[in-house]
């Protein structure tokens, strides 16, 4: 969802006048100390709010195949993760079953899996850094976000931090309801024939969308 906010000197801006400190004219390429500051924090606040919640606007979808080289021991198999990987959402199978947290575990930059080898289905949050494809709602979270990893520099004061905290609640909230209300409902169901190949008291559970 497009926004009129278009670059990151444009959320930093949004982010100083939060502070009501003076604005900036490019935190890409930085001079002023101001600049550097914000520069300094742009992305590590913009990677944290990203981590934080599944957000439709950020999510992609990868088909993942099993590196040539195995596990050290424990698991049979590793899939190598795309290199803008913030967060996952879900891994299947090629059957398009969901296969269970207790399958899997993301290590050093692959998800180690006891499968066949063959390929896994994967749909992640990416490291998305064009301001133009973020959520309105994301770029006002983004900016209080931003505001208070500046707040100590530019500000002592105790009430202006709670009140900057005080507007990251309402914002963080609004927008992960509203961004969860537009991601379609999934209807999960057991798969029979897989999970019949394991004991429940391996608590190996996949599931289905129907």
């Amino acid at each position: 969802m497009a926004t009129s906010i278009s670059s990151p000197t444009d959320i930093g801006n949004l982010a100083l006048d939060l502070l009501a400190a003076n604005n900036v004219q490019d935190i890409d390429s930085p001079t002023s100390a101001t600049e550097i500051l914000v520069h300094r924090w742009y992305s590590v606040v913009r990677q944290k709010i990203l981590r934080e919640h599944p957000w439709n606007f950020a999510t992609k979808r990868a088909v993942l195949s099993a590196s040539a080289t195995a596990p050290a021991f424990g698991y049979s198999s590793q899939y190598p993760l795309p290199n803008d990987f913030l967060r996952l959402n879900s891994i299947s199978n090629a059957n398009n079953d969901i296969i269970a947290t207790t399958e899997y575990e993301i290590e050093n930059g692959n998800i180690l899996y006891n499968g066949d080898g063959g390929k896994l289905y994967l749909k992640y949050v990416y490291d998305l850094t064009n301001v133009a494809q973020m959520d309105a709602l994301f770029v006002d979270l983004f900016a209080i976000d931003l505001a208070l990893s500046l707040s100590y520099k530019f500000t002592a004061s105790n009430t202006d931090i709670t009140r900057l905290n005080g507007l990251r609640e309402k914002a963080a909230t609004q927008a992960r309801a509203i961004d969860g209300q537009e991601r379609p409902p999934q209807v999960r169901q057991y798969s029979k024939i897989l999970a019949g190949r394991f004991s429940l008291s391996n608590q190996n559970y996949y599931y289905h969308f129907s």
